[in-house]
């Protein structure tokens, strides 16, 4: 493939990863260029398929009866997983956007092989050319798709395993495909990473808990949720964070979220200077996050939680502290 063609895929890829956020954007900045293109990519495909299941973007596909019997054959697995509950959305707009996320996985099958054409997608495009650079699982990609199609359903899980295991499909995977680009010498740090994003993702589950109940999802296992008297419609209720039930469950989930912190910190240690960037910054931002829930005692309901500008310019001066520091330890 004709080297222009991969440049512009990069190009339009770290276009996508710069639009989604300035703040992640920069933090993989201190990355050498390759590693730096292949995070982009990477992120780029994530977006892509997230923004598909929630409906931010018009599934577009290629249609033709092999992917309409790949579509219907995936529909019917995913109905035995769900065999309690319908698709979130019409017939219509499921089957197109499973349709979406078949092609999707399709593709990846096609760039890990080496045969993405020029004619492809940009993102399918960089991505072909990760697969050749580093010893990334297409393995991982298609976990992360099982997150998405997941969501295509009214989620719910009813056990503390069941939880980790959907973190683990939307947020480990990724942090396990970014540490083969990362580079490292022991596998143990693939255990950090998985609790990384473990941690970070459970800490997104506590930030969206109504928006989330709103679509149909509640990520709260609902057995943790009865042993503290407390029914998925009070998830509904404002108030909540005034009812003791709801203080005895935010003591255990936020304790099982710092022994995921306290694995996940363990990661750097595995990275070399310039890599531990990223994934300090995520730790620390998601931190702030956490922070704030335990500031308002647990109290998810009354106002979003988001970054204040404080912390935001507090995270751009570590950033780039950061990537001096990584500079001066290369040099």
């Amino acid at each position: 493939m004709r080297k222009e063609i991969i440049e512009d895929a990069y190009l339009q890829c770290q276009q996508i990863c710069k639009d989604a956020s300035t703040t992640f954007y920069s933090s993989f900045s201190a990355l050498g260029i390759d590693k730096r293109r292949a995070v982009h990519a990477v992120y780029a495909l994530c977006r892509w398929v997230d923004d598909i299941v929630d409906g931010d973007e018009e599934p577009i596909v290629e249609f033709s009866d092999e992917l309409l019997e790949q579509t219907k054959q995936r529909d019917l697995i995913l109905r035995e997983l769900h065999p309690d509950n319908e698709p979130s959305n019409s017939k219509e707009i499921h089957f197109q956007r499973l349709m979406a996320l078949v092609a999707i996985r399709s593709k990846l099958h096609l760039a890990n092989l080496g045969q993405v054409t020029e004619n492809d997608e940009p993102v399918f495009i960089a991505l072909q050319d990760v697969f050749k650079r580093y010893p990334i699982r297409l393995q991982d990609f298609e976990t992360i798709i099982e997150g998405m199609e997941d969501d295509l359903f009214p989620v719910s899980c009813n056990t503390w395993d069941e939880l980790r295991s959907y973190c683990y499909k939307v947020a480990s995977a990724v942090g396990l495909i970014l540490i083969e680009i990362y580079g490292y010498e022991d596998r143990a740090a693939r255990l950090h990473a998985i609790d990384l994003g473990i941690q970070m993702q459970l800490i997104n589950v506590l930030r969206d808990v109504s928006e989330d109940y709103e679509r149909g999802r509640v990520y709260l296992p609902k057995e943790i949720l009865a042993a503290h008297n407390i029914a998925p419609s009070d998830l509904s209720n404002p108030n909540l964070p005034q009812n003791p039930s709801w203080n005895s469950f935010m003591q255990e989930y936020l304790e099982v979220v710092r022994r995921h912190q306290t694995s996940a910190v363990h990661l750097f240690d595995y990275l070399d200077s310039r890599s531990r960037v990223q994934p300090r910054i995520m730790l620390d931002a998601y931190s702030k996050i956490f922070d704030e829930i335990v500031r308002r005692s647990g109290d998810v309901f009354s106002t979003p939680l988001k970054l204040s500008k404080a912390s935001k310019v507090s995270l751009w001066m570590k950033i780039n502290y950061m990537k001096l520091r990584a500079r001066l330890s290369v040099e």
